[in-house]
């Protein structure tokens, strides 16, 4: 059977994710949760919340914190919209 990661927390190159069977989110579907990172990567095997929880916050706190909005550079030029003729 194919597996469906969904997103439950995101912070720098890792996600927390629950897993299903169907493409479609659904609480009840969940069997397990692991940690992913953000190329798509399984970095865990099936584990329930609390250990999955735990292992991507061990993996946050190595990483040294930094967050995928800190790797983007900022606009050098602000934005202008055009007038509408």
């Amino acid at each position: 059977m194919v597996q469906y990661p969904h997103a439950v927390q995101v912070s720098g190159k890792y996600q927390l994710v629950a897993l299903t069977y169907s493409p479609v989110y659904s609480p009840g579907d969940v069997f397990g949760y692991a940690v992913f990172t953000s190329e798509g990567a399984r970095v865990t095997e099936v584990l329930s919340l609390e250990q999955a929880r735990s292992q991507w916050a061990l993996l946050c706190d190595q990483d040294g914190g930094t967050r995928v909005q800190d790797e983007i550079e900022p606009r050098t030029t602000p934005r202008r919209r055009r007038r509408k003729q």
